[in-house]
């Protein structure tokens, strides 16, 4: 399907919902408050979505500093967020299209309805007078803050549900923007000022006393300053992003050789890959499912490098200002999901279908199989 065909299906079904749910006239849509109370963030997607979503609190807190932040996230991306400094109310909102649990689908629609209907409540009692949705295409949450009667609304004009709100930033086609800048448009759309918008910063809540212990049990030791270590995060969610267990074995066979090695991951699969690439190798850690969220977010804290591959993992080490050195498939756009800092280094084979935006990648994947171990070891690769 080409980006023509995409695009008349996205105007199909826009069209279909306004329709459906009426479509609100320029005429009638009213001024944002000038000193709102209360701003709701909405992000229903997975953990790296949400950390880059992170980055328009410092925007926000700069431009309504009285104002309470709420977020509306999934339960799987739910930690990123708590205990946030600016973050004052979290509503788990697990939307079926998001949901990448192995169940049925009507187990997912179940899931969605259930936890839709107590977010609902939930923002009701809230009373928040700006939402701000996060999604560019295809999610109805949306339409979750027309229901909630929140009476300003902020979202994409590409977004299916767009006719629900009152002003539309239209999402930028320029392929060398980062994420958060897209996201940043919406602020723009609110005419926060330019000063404030400068503030964009990713952050996530790392030390604490609990994921300062987990770390040090697992290395072993009583204090960070005994040992020098790096993470290498070898899993993402879709495994067509994956580099092979071969790699990261020549990898770590020569990282070993003068430092410690955390393998990070979660699930049956990371942890057989893991205990494959580390077999028989010194200095090697297998931390699959040992450590919480924060004691991760810790551990990349406190890393020398982050190596891995493209996931929540290298946004993550952006927000915590750890050097990071990271392969991406070109399934997405290495340019347009790229961690923002300059400490990270992104290592990809460019292909001309790339972004083909084949969420499973195609049977050849040239534009990661061609990296090496020596690529990924190379101090002057190329930084985005």
């Amino acid at each position: 399907m080409n980006a023509k065909q995409k695009q008349g299906i996205k105007n199909f079904m826009r069209a279909a919902a306004g329709l459906a749910f009426g479509n609100a006239s320029i005429e009638d849509r009213t001024q944002a408050p000038a000193r709102p109370k209360r701003i709701l963030l909405v992000n229903g997607a997975h953990i790296g979505d949400l950390v880059i979503s992170t980055s328009l609190l410092p925007i926000l807190r700069s431009a309504f500093p009285a104002a309470e932040i709420g977020f509306a996230v999934g339960s799987w991306s739910k930690m990123v967020v708590a205990d946030h400094p600016h973050v004052a109310h979290i509503h788990v909102v697990d939307h079926w299209f998001l949901n990448r649990e192995r169940k049925p689908l009507a187990s997912k629609v179940a899931q969605y309805r259930r936890t839709r209907a107590q977010a609902l409540r939930e923002m009701k009692a809230v009373g928040y007078e700006i939402s701000i949705c996060l999604h560019a295409f295809y999610s109805d949450l949306m339409r979750l803050t027309a229901n909630a009667e929140i009476p300003f609304r902020v979202g994409f004009r590409e977004g299916i549900f767009s006719n629900q709100a009152h002003v539309l930033a239209r999402y930028p086609d320029n392929p060398f923007i980062t994420q958060g800048e897209c996201l940043t448009e919406l602020l723009r759309a609110l005419q926060i000022a330019p000063e404030h918008l400068h503030r964009r910063k990713a952050a996530v809540v790392c030390d604490s006393e609990e994921s300062l212990r987990e770390l040090c049990d697992l290395l072993q030791v009583k204090d960070l300053a005994e040992r020098r270590y790096s993470v290498v995060h070898i899993g993402s969610g879709a495994p067509a992003r994956e580099l092979s267990p071969h790699v990261w074995r020549e990898v770590a066979a020569r990282l070993a050789r003068t430092q410690t090695l955390i393998f990070t991951g979660k699930g049956k699969r990371d942890e057989a890959n893991i205990r494959e690439i580390i077999h028989g190798l010194d200095n090697c850690v297998n931390a699959t499912g040992k450590l919480s969220w924060r004691g991760f977010v810790t551990s990349v804290r406190h890393a020398d490098v982050l190596y891995g591959v493209e996931s929540m993992a290298g946004h993550v080490a952006a927000a915590v200002n750890t050097r990071s050195v990271l392969v991406y498939a070109g399934t997405a756009g290495p340019a347009r999901w790229r961690p923002e800092s300059s400490l990270s280094t992104v290592w990809t084979v460019h292909v001309p279908c790339s972004p083909c935006g084949l969420i499973g990648g195609c049977k050849d994947m040239t534009c990661i199989r061609g990296i090496t171990a020596d690529d990924i070891l190379n101090p002057l690769g190329p930084i985005y």
